[in-house]
């Protein structure tokens, strides 16, 4: 099939979920455990998931983010079961790069509160902060450590894309030393980003350079260097 889970039959979903009990076959991971990782919650008690999930009577949204889990998690395994449905990745480099490099914690998402219209951070909400609901507002926070400039990009089911930061899109941004709320508007104030159609786990990078001209670029988003700080968080976009 082309991945196009809005028209996947039952035998397409039901191919996915022999990947899916391969990959539990080769891990720690049962099946199931598979399903919450994908799905970002537990499975609830009195559902028979598993016997929907074998049967390819699965809900196409939730086939979707199982196979965009896998694919991010286990493509390697996936491949070799399935070519057709987990086609060959190209290499990652900077996906690899930054599995030894990248920089967690200083990176954070927050929510926009419609009712003030601000900024809260999502630490003081119940939701974790690895999990949004498609259409939900949010920015980044950054505690930056430098005074310098940022690049922003997305991994989503192993396609890297850019991400503006600044007004008119651009794409580097100044930044100072400090906790900073990105992107910006030409006045400074934060703009409001969302998700809209893509269920499932996006990797987001903040590159921060003391140069502009050492930050990764929409042309070569493949390797930063010593003198480039990544910043990474996972984000789980839930309906």
């Amino acid at each position: 099939m082309d991945n196009n889970w809005k028209t996947a039959t039952k035998a397409d979903r039901a191919t996915l979920y022999h990947v899916a009990r391969a990959i539990a076959d080769t891990t720690n991971l049962s099946v199931e455990a598979i399903m919450e990782e994908a799905f970002g919650h537990k499975l609830m008690v009195g559902t028979d998931y598993l016997s929907n999930f074998r049967s390819g009577a699965i809900g196409r949204p939730k086939a979707k983010l199982i196979h965009a889990w896998i694919a991010e998690h286990h493509p390697e395994t996936a491949h070799a079961v399935d070519p057709k449905l987990f086609p060959k990745q190209h290499t990652d480099a900077w996906g690899d790069y930054l599995e030894n490099h990248a920089i967690h914690g200083k990176l954070n998402i927050l929510r926009f509160d419609k009712a003030i219209g601000l900024v809260q951070r999502k630490r003081n909400q119940p939701i974790p902060d690895q999990v949004l609901k498609l259409g939900e507002e949010f920015c980044f926070l950054l505690d930056c450590e430098i005074d310098g400039y940022v690049s922003a990009f997305q991994n989503y089911q192993g396609q890297w894309h850019s991400l503006p930061l600044g007004p008119n899109g651009d794409i580097a941004l100044r930044i100072d030393t400090g906790e900073r709320l990105l992107p910006v508007d030409d006045q400074g104030r934060p703009e409001t980003l969302t998700e809209m159609n893509d269920l499932g786990h996006h990797r987001f990078v903040v590159a921060v350079a003391d140069d502009s001209s050492k930050l990764p670029t929409t042309t070569n988003a493949t390797y930063c260097g010593v003198d480039v700080k990544s910043h990474v968080i996972s984000v789980q976009f839930v309906p």
